[in-house]
């Protein structure tokens, strides 16, 4: 009888560990839930986010937009010497004799330290040179006007470009770079007519 005793215990103990594990299993299972849409929030918060930041592709199709729209301009007279379509996107009111150029947009990699995301800078230039030679000279020379300029923005970081100081020192040092290889002339002027840096 003893035996029989037992048997009853016995199948009472497994009873009572069963409400344990499904106390558990219900109480990991609510964790659980809460851990996945904890994550779905986060995901969510972050698409929202990434959702208003411009993109490359965002940069590249305003700004070259306003660089076609500019060099439609030099291309139908004078339009940026009388102050027309040039000031609208910033560019100078060049003065008589004094040409604009236009040149394609940028997208350059800025100087980052180790570790961190790499950061860009897309940005369209217009150069005011003092003459239709210095013009075709710059045209001429385009690799070497292009290379030193993605070089000068290479060695920036972003913080550099953060203010207006910044940006004014990097137009002097654009104006010197390039002064320092034309022939027929000097830019008198480099203006960014559209400008962005990655976040």
């Amino acid at each position: 009888m003893s035996e029989e005793a037992k048997k009853p215990e016995a199948a009472a103990d497994p009873g009572s560990g069963s409400d344990k594990s499904g106390k558990l299993g219900l109480i990991l299972s609510l964790l659980n839930l809460l851990l996945i849409l904890g994550i779905g929030g986060v995901v969510f918060m972050q698409f929202q986010k990434d959702k208003h930041k411009e993109s490359v592709s965002d940069i590249q199709a305003g700004g070259h937009g306003e660089a076609q729209g500019e060099a439609h301009g030099d291309a139908h007279g004078d339009a940026k010497a009388e102050g027309g379509h040039g000031d609208a996107h910033g560019a100078p009111a060049a003065k008589k004799g004094d040409q604009v150029v236009n040149l394609d947009q940028f997208t350059v990699n800025l100087s980052t330290s180790v570790g961190t995301p790499p950061r860009f800078a897309r940005v369209v230039i217009a150069l005011e040179v003092p003459s239709a030679e210095t013009s075709a000279e710059i045209t001429q020379k385009m690799a070497p006007v292009r290379n030193a300029i993605i070089d000068l923005f290479n060695s920036k970081r972003p913080a550099d470009l953060q203010t207006g100081e910044g940006r004014n020192f990097l137009k002097e040092e654009i104006r010197n770079a390039l002064n320092s290889f034309l022939v027929t002339g000097k830019v008198k002027g480099v203006f960014f007519s559209n400008f962005a840096v990655s976040n």
